[in-house]
């Protein structure tokens, strides 16, 4: 059930950005990710649950998304998550070395991104909305499952294959940024076995994951459950959010897995 509704992210990403192309309009990865929170509110997931920062936080916020993925028996995954969008003209992430700021405040996002996971203890992550014409389809995939063109709609990396990239000319492709073993479909998140179930009793504090030691959370569904709307930044739980550090995802997403997940050795 929940494999099937971020099939349907995916899927859906491709198909809008394919229609860009076809109609010349313009969908930056705002517009993107305001779709798949559309999407999912809108399911009415028992298993799903969405908190959105207000407008007026915007100075504040640090991330596109922060990510809390798994269950009560395998414990949880938190990913600090940044959206990018394939150019469709290049087919290179063109906006990876992005600045945000003014002046002296000035800063890289993905230095951003990376202070953000590494105080939180959170994973930094890029996700990416994709559409490939004909002539780049690939033929495989970083997935156990049967390749499935359209479910490359949105896939992630870890920020360590982002900065390879920034530094190493050629590298900001699809076709290249995808060769990383790391760089999956938005699924595995929740389904693959490799990264879903850490642990399976939760006893373990910490492990290796998307290039960096993350730590494995108890289930954070009682404080989140408690958090509606938003109004300010004091609603966040300090055990959670740094406050000296300033930045705030913009959008919090917890999505609570089966515990019978897909085991990429099967």
């Amino acid at each position: 059930m929940l494999m099937n509704h971020l099939d349907i992210i995916s899927d859906d990403v491709w198909k809008r950005l394919e229609n860009g192309k076809k109609y010349n309009i313009i969908q930056g990865e705002e517009t993107l990710t305001d779709n798949i929170l559309l999407y999912l509110a809108s399911q009415n997931l028992s298993e799903i649950k969405i908190i959105q920062t207000p407008k007026n936080m915007e100075s504040v916020k640090g991330t596109d998304w922060e990510w809390w993925i798994g269950n009560r028996t395998h414990g949880y995954l938190r990913y600090a998550v940044q959206a990018k969008k394939l150019d469709a003209k290049t087919n290179r992430y063109s906006s990876l070395n992005h600045k945000v700021g003014v002046g002296s405040k000035t800063l890289f996002q993905h230095d951003i991104l990376e202070k953000y996971a590494h105080v939180n203890q959170a994973i930094p992550l890029y996700a990416f909305y994709n559409h490939l014409d004909p002539c780049n389809y690939p033929t495989k995939w970083n997935c156990p499952l049967p390749f499935d063109l359209t479910k490359l709609g949105c896939t992630v990396t870890s920020l360590q294959n982002v900065k390879y990239a920034i530094k190493n000319r050629g590298y900001r492709t699809f076709g290249a940024i995808h060769q990383f073993p790391d760089t999956v479909p938005l699924r595995c998140l929740a389904e693959c076995l490799s990264i879903a179930a850490i642990s399976e009793k939760s006893k373990i504090a910490k492990v290796h994951c998307f290039g960096v030691e993350a730590k494995i959370y108890q289930d954070p569904w009682e404080w989140l459950s408690q958090m509606g709307h938003l109004n300010s930044c004091e609603q966040m739980p300090n055990e959670y959010y740094n406050r000296e550090l300033g930045f705030y995802p913009k959008r919090i997403l917890f999505i609570n897995t089966s515990e019978r997940l897909t085991n990429i050795a099967d």
